[in-house]
């Protein structure tokens, strides 16, 4: 964490989208910087309600930044939230060859 209670968020905006298996694609992705989560939530409310709204859009957060620890150092470290399996350093397949 970062600040106190404050830390980075990342907001992903869905919009629907019938041509897709899903139903819904990727419209935005937005980093919120020294937030907390009930700043997020009322953020997500005011978007839906003046700019994006809920009939067609889809929204979350997630923090940024996410710890784990070094599979080998032992050590916390932080990474990116959406990384890949295979690029986090704290599993298997990181420091499989």
């Amino acid at each position: 964490m970062q600040n106190g209670n404050y830390m980075n968020y990342t907001m992903y905006i869905y919009k629907t989208d019938h041509r897709r298996k899903t139903g819904e694609r990727l419209f935005s992705t937005t980093v919120w910087k020294d937030r907390d989560e009930a700043s997020m939530q009322r953020e997500v409310n005011e978007l839906h309600l003046h700019h994006y709204p809920r009939s067609s859009f889809r929204m979350e957060f997630c923090p940024t930044m996410k710890t784990v620890k070094n599979l080998m150092s032992g050590q916390d470290i932080e990474i990116p939230h959406d990384t890949p399996r295979c690029c986090d350093p704290s599993t298997e397949t990181y420091w499989s060859t």
